[in-house]
C-alpha cells in the first residue's frame, strides 16, 4: 500500500462526507498508460465504483494512478485559495511522465 500522509491543513479542509480522490488523465494518444495525476476532494457518494483505497481511508485513487501510487511516499496538502480548496502533492511536477516512462517517481535528483 501507499505511505500518504494529509497535513493538518489538508485534514481541515476535507468536510465530513469528503475524501481525496487521486485522478489520471489521459494525455497521450497511442496508449492509455500516458497521462497526468490530479488531485481533488470527492464526496464518498460520488466515488467512481473502480476507484481504489490508500492508506489511510480518506484516500482514494483511479485504477491507473493507483498502480502508479502504490508503495510510494506522497504528502498531500490543502492551500486554501480565496473561497476555493486547492488540494497538492508533493509529487514531482512531472510525476505521469515518469511513471510513462517506467522511471521512480523519487529518484535520486527529488532528494528522497
Amino acid at each position: 500500500m501507499s505511505a500518504v500522509t494529509l497535513t493538518p491543513a489538508a485534514r481541515e479542509a476535507l468536510r465530513d462526507d469528503e475524501v481525496v480522490f487521486f485522478d489520471w488523465h489521459v494525455t497521450g494518444l497511442c496508449c492509455a498508460d500516458a497521462g497526468e495525476f490530479s488531485v481533488r476532494p470527492l464526496r464518498r457518494s460520488r466515488l467512481p465504483k473502480r476507484a481504489r483505497g490508500l492508506l489511510p481511508d480518506m484516500v482514494y485513487a483511479h485504477p491507473t494512478a493507483w498502480v502508479h501510487l502504490a508503495g510510494a511516499p506522497v504528502v498531500i496538502d490543502c492551500r486554501p485559495l480565496w473561497r476555493w480548496r486547492r488540494f497538492t502533492t508533493d509529487l514531482p511536477p512531472d510525476a505521469g511522465l515518469r511513471c510513462c516512462l517506467g522511471r521512480p517517481l523519487y529518484g535520486s535528483s527529488h532528494g528522497r
